[in-house]
C-alpha cells in the first residue's frame, strides 16, 4: 500500500468529469441484480467516459469484501502497478464495508444491496470505484480512539487515493467514490 503524496496536484476537471461521468451512469442504469457482474461500455470515445466500467452488485454476506477486492483486482490487471490495483482494492473493501454497516434506508425496509462500480481513463491514466447505498447518510471521517477496532476508514480511503467524495442519488441513497491516478 502507498501512503506517499503525489508529487503533482490532481487536475480537478478530470477528478469533476469522472466522478460526474459514474455517478450520471449509476442513476441511468439503477441497481443491478445481486451478484451480477458487468461491463459497461462508453457512449463515446471522445466524450467524458471512460475506457472501460464495470459494476459487482455485491451481495451482503461475509465474503463480500473478497468478492469486491478479487473483482477489483481481475478489473484493473495490466492497468496499474501491482501497489496501486493494492491501494484501489484496500479502498473498495472499506467503502464497501462501510456500506454495508452503515447503508441501509432510514425505513429500514428495504434490503440492503450496495453495488460496486470500477470504471478507468486511459487518455487520464486514472480510475474511480464507487459503492452506492441505500443511506442518505453523510459519510465522515472521524478519529477513532488508537484502540480502537473499526472507524478508520474513510481515513484510509482518504491516504490511498488521491481524492475521495460522495454523491446523493436520485431517488436516494449515496455514491461514495474515489479517485485513483494509474
Amino acid at each position: 500500500m502507498s501512503a506517499e503524496q503525489v508529487a503533482e496536484p490532481v487536475n480537478p476537471l478530470r477528478i469533476e468529469a469522472t466522478w460526474q461521468w459514474l455517478c450520471q451512469a449509476v442513476d441511468h442504469i439503477g441497481r443491478p441484480g445481486p451478484g451480477l457482474s458487468f461491463p459497461l461500455a462508453p457512449s463515446s470515445a471522445d466524450g467524458p467516459g471512460p475506457a472501460h466500467c464495470s459494476v459487482l452488485a455485491v451481495p451482503p454476506i461475509a465474503q463480500s469484501a473478497h468478492i469486491a477486492r478479487d473483482f477489483t483486482r481481475t478489473t484493473l490487471l495490466d492497468r496499474a502497478t501491482e501497489e496501486r490495483v493494492e491501494d484501489v482494492a484496500v479502498t473498495v473493501s472499506e467503502l464497501l464495508s462501510n456500506a454495508l454497516r452503515y447503508g441501509r434506508a432510514a425505513d429500514g425496509e428495504t434490503e440492503l444491496q450496495p453495488a460496486l462500480w470500477l470504471a478507468y481513463w486511459d487518455r487520464w491514466s486514472c480510475a474511480v470505484c464507487a459503492v452506492t447505498d441505500e443511506s442518505d447518510l453523510v459519510p465522515v471521517a472521524v478519529q477513532a480512539d488508537e484502540l480502537a477496532e473499526s472507524g478508520r476508514g474513510l481515513q484510509v480511503v482518504s491516504v490511498l487515493s488521491d481524492a475521495w467524495g460522495w454523491n446523493p442519488r436520485d431517488g436516494g441513497g449515496k455514491l461514495v467514490w474515489a479517485l485513483f491516478r494509474l
